[in-house]
């Protein structure tokens, strides 16, 4: 079922690419709710001419051609080039969009999508050796028990160095005295988990993905930086899912089974 999985994934993407599509993994959260990070945005190649005010766009800044820009088209200058901005960003991106820079116009936003596209890799080769070295080096009476733990600690690992549950972002910091230890905070979240953002005073903002909040924060010392803290505010149908992920391996076993080593016995 799993490689079925992944032949289809894959299948799909490359006929995608074929009938002239692109995608991007959004990493930045200068979209904001638009387009959070984690998000995969499928691009379809268009015309500088045919966009509209408002199309989210995907291009290659011309100082930067290896590096891929999603923001939103804001106005359009009299030699048609695009002027884009991050939903999120105080001010347009530097340079204007020509018909060479431009990727496409973003057709379709599927949240979280682009963490599994940037885990795939790992996960798939991970489990690849799960399944082999167990095959190889673990007796069959212990073979599946090792491959359900080695599952469930590749998929801990890869989330522990992803990060993509929580993760609050500071987009910027506002004092009103230039030494002021106390500042405030616009703060965004980026991870894909219902957050609770915590800065001094233990002061708070419950956030989801994509979502800001203006928190006050505090310096320990001069010239050290500001931070806050933030951890996962489940309640309702998340936490249900959340619970739900955490026992499918339980679930799994206690359902469906470990697999059987081979050998059968009489009675």
């Amino acid at each position: 079922m799993a490689v079925a999985l992944v032949v289809l994934t894959v299948g799909a993407a490359a006929a995608w690419r074929l009938s002239g599509g692109h995608y991007a993994v959004i990493v930045t959260p200068s979209m904001g709710e638009a387009a959070p990070v984690g998000t995969l945005v499928l691009v379809r190649a268009a015309e500088v001419d045919a966009v509209r005010l408002g199309d989210i766009v995907t291009y290659r800044p011309r100082n930067l051609p290896d590096q891929l820009v999603t923001h939103r088209v804001v106005s359009r200058d009299d030699r048609g080039h695009l002027h884009v901005q991050g939903d999120l960003n105080g001010s347009p991106d530097p340079l204007p969009v020509g018909q060479d820079d431009l990727v496409g116009v973003v057709s379709a936003c599927w949240y979280g999508v682009g963490w599994l596209v940037r885990a795939a890799p790992v996960l798939v080769l991970g489990w690849l050796a799960i399944m082999l070295l167990s095959g190889r080096l673990v007796r069959p009476r212990w073979r599946s028990t090792v491959r359900v733990l080695g599952t469930c600690l590749l998929v801990a690992v890869t989330s522990l160095v992803l990060r993509p549950l929580v993760a609050p972002v500071i987009l910027g910091v506002t004092t009103s005295e230039p030494a002021a230890r106390t500042a405030t905070a616009s703060v965004v979240s980026a991870g894909l988990l219902p957050s609770r953002v915590v800065g001094a005073d233990d002061r708070y903002a419950d956030v989801r993905l994509g979502e800001t909040a203006a928190l006050p924060v505090v310096s320990t010392a001069p010239g050290s930086p500001m931070t806050v803290s933030a951890s996962a505010h489940l309640r309702g149908w998340w936490l249900l899912a959340v619970t739900l992920c955490c026992l499918a391996p339980l679930l799994w076993t206690s359902t469906v089974g470990l697999a059987q080593d081979g050998r059968s016995t009489r009675g």
